[in-house]
């Protein structure tokens, strides 16, 4: 990708007449970042905003468009992600038009999200997603009910392009039918060293909101443990990730819900008064 450009979408600040309490590094997509960024800023935060993901939503193949028309023949759909979550729908939409749902359709179906933010997406179109108990993860996911008595099973993974092989493979070793619809891609910025310089002039606090968007980071920025103050992590696994980076200090917060990362940091600010 071409390096994007060092203007407000990518990095943005507080006047700096204003008392500022704590810069905090957000790297969500531009697209997602808005109203965390907003929360920051109303905490008296400096808000760094610096997207580390862009996601581009793949077109409909062939074989897409016949697992979404056939979603009826799936005993468990599994989505990775609110990102999944968002372009499944639409394009389940197209098929089985949502709010027209019925016992022998998509309602039928046992469907499992990770984590609450894509539940949350998915409760919105009235179906009846389960999430894990504790830790938001493939691991906890595969203790759930749903997907401990699997054989003979056909399960489908809405996700992004690659990703973790754990739950596909689990999953089929508990003799499941396990298919993936790959729905979009992610892609990274090339961000120059002046951009770098910038963004981690003041070692921020690092707000992560997946293991995806930490490990962007450390691909432009192998040492990023040593030019931050801290990391706000949505989950055990990422927060382990970051300890592997040796960062000193992690606040992990009990989801990636907007919520739940924001009481993280008041925690953070409070430790660390």
């Amino acid at each position: 990708m071409n390096k994007p450009n060092l203007n407000t979408s990518n990095l943005e600040t507080k006047g700096v007449n204003e008392p500022l309490t704590l810069p905090v590094l957000v790297i969500r997509p531009a697209t997602q970042a808005a109203d965390i960024c907003s929360a920051l800023d109303a905490m008296n935060c400096q808000v760094i905003r610096h997207p580390m993901l862009e996601i581009k939503a793949l077109a409909e193949t062939p074989a897409i468009k016949s697992q979404f028309m056939n979603i009826d023949s799936y005993d468990v759909v599994i989505v990775i992600s609110s990102n999944a979550a968002e372009i499944g729908l639409s394009h389940l939409d197209q098929y089985w038009p949502l709010g027209q749902f019925n016992v022998s359709g998509p309602l039928s179906i046992d469907w499992v999200a990770i984590g609450p933010v894509t539940a949350n997406v998915m409760r919105e179109q009235g179906l009846d997603v389960k999430i894990p108990v504790s830790r938001f993860d493939s691991e906890s996911a595969l203790i759930m009910p749903e997907l401990t008595k699997v054989a003979g099973k056909k399960v489908l993974i809405w996700r992004g392009v690659g990703g973790r092989e754990k739950l596909a493979s689990t999953l089929r070793e508990r003799g499941a039918e396990v298919f993936y619809s790959e729905l979009y891609q992610r892609l990274v910025p090339n961000y120059s060293d002046q951009q770098w310089q910038q963004a981690l002039e003041q070692s921020p606090l690092l707000m992560v909101s997946s293991g995806q968007g930490l490990e962007a980071i450390v691909s432009q920025q192998p040492n990023i443990a040593d030019k931050i103050r801290g990391i706000i992590a949505p989950s055990q696994r990422v927060a382990d990730l970051a300890q592997t980076l040796g960062v000193a200090h992690i606040e992990m917060a009990d989801s990636a819900l907007d919520a739940d990362m924001l009481a993280a940091v008041k925690r953070w600010q409070e430790k660390n008064k």
